[in-house]
């Protein structure tokens, strides 16, 4: 019997390859991805917040002016002859400053006195009049309506060289105004006036004076800012009174410096400015280098309050969102933490927080956009030059 030899099929391989392709994807697809890495920590600059007593001021801008301002004017009208001061130079009350021409004065107290003589020329005579009618009034030689009118003469002649003497006075007066002194001590401006110049008795001014020592510096705060310093206190208190509680007034020159003598409030404004709404106030400084001159601008810092055991962050530090206030503390595990706080008064670049807020607690002074809630943060210390902007700024990269 013949046997046929039949070839071995390739479909039993095919099976096994496709059996063991699969097994490898299963096994592929089961096992589980690896985790992503976690987010890198972000660099900020915190503050340790401390409790402390802290000065509440506020900071105004003012100008500064004399405490004495005079305008110098001539009391009578005529030609200015003459000028006896340097620009600008310190004077003294009573120093000569402008001459006008007096002739005509002098030829006024030349007619005064002659209209004298002729007036007690005349008293003389109403005089003689009465010593002859009494003797004679008395006999009945006159009658009496002849006597008291020579009396009434007298006393007319009287009335009148005491008028005339008058004119003399007067003259004299406008001889004495025709010399213009000092009216204070203090600084002159320059001359508004030059020899030559036709001068109106009172209303040509010929130069400004000033007393800048001590120097006054007039300011005004808002309408809001004054009830809510006079609401600190339960009390109802008069202006005087309350402008008392401003513990220190110090001032800041327009270059950044500050002036090295403090001051004090001495002058309130009766009424609150119904154009500007705002209050005047005016500072005493005492000046005795004349570094303050009138017309210079500062900024006022007033020392209106102090709290105890305050907690202070600065100002860039806080978050404001309808209405509400945050700042961002450094929480459990250095992840950012987003805290609602509520604000006390505001001093200068930093904020009294009255709420949410924790003595020792990290808050974000740099950084704060990067530092989004439960981020991870690398806290860095700020040190005080970085809080108050004085650190250097830092090296720019070399250059290849």
């Amino acid at each position: 019997m013949t046997m046929r030899h039949t070839p071995p099929s390739g479909r039993p391989q095919a099976v096994v390859a496709s059996v063991v392709l699969f097994t490898l994807v299963v096994s592929g697809c089961t096992d589980a991805p690896p985790p992503p890495p976690p987010p890198a920590a972000v660099d900020v600059k915190v503050m340790t917040v401390v409790e402390r007593t802290t000065d509440v001021s506020t900071e105004i801008v003012g100008e500064v002016r004399g405490s004495e301002e005079v305008e110098v004017r001539a009391r009578v009208s005529g030609i200015l002859l003459s000028k006896h001061f340097v620009d600008g130079s310190v004077v003294r009350k009573g120093d000569v400053l402008f001459r006008v021409d007096d002739r005509e004065f002098r030829n006024n107290l030349a007619e005064a006195n002659a209209r004298v003589a002729e007036a007690e020329t005349v008293l003389q005579k109403a005089r003689e009049d009465v010593a002859r009618y009494a003797p004679l009034v008395k006999t009945q030689a006159i009658s009496r309506q002849i006597y008291e009118n020579a009396i009434a003469s007298e006393n007319q002649a009287r009335a009148r060289v005491e008028a005339v003497k008058a004119g003399i006075a007067a003259a004299n007066l406008s001889i004495e105004y025709t010399v213009v002194t000092a009216p204070i001590t203090g600084r002159i401006g320059e001359a508004l006036m030059l020899p030559g110049g036709l001068v109106a008795a009172g209303n040509t001014v010929l130069a400004r004076v000033s007393q800048d020592n001590p120097a006054w510096v007039y300011f005004s705060v808002a309408e809001a800012q004054l009830l809510n310093f006079t609401r600190r206190y339960a009390e109802p208190l008069a202006m005087e009174e309350a402008m008392a509680r401003i513990r220190e007034v110090s001032l800041t020159l327009a270059d950044g410096t500050a002036y090295p003598i403090t001051g004090r409030i001495n002058f309130g404004d009766r009424a609150i400015d119904p154009k500007t709404g705002s209050y005047m106030l005016r500072a005493q400084f005492d000046n005795p280098s004349g570094l303050l001159r009138p017309g210079l601008y500062g900024r006022i810092r007033l020392m209106t309050d102090r709290v105890e055991n305050a907690l202070v962050v600065p100002d860039r530090a806080i978050q404001e969102q309808l209405g509400s206030y945050f700042v961002t503390v450094v929480g459990a595990g250095d992840k950012a933490e987003l805290r609602t706080v509520t604000l006390g008064p505001r001093t200068g670049s930093v904020v009294v927080i009255s709420n949410g807020l924790k003595p020792g607690e990290r808050v974000v002074v740099e950084g704060t956009l990067k530092a989004r809630p439960g981020t991870p943060l690398k806290a860095t210390p700020i040190t005080d030059a970085e809080l108050a902007g004085t650190a250097p700024a830092p090296a720019a990269a070399p250059t290849r």
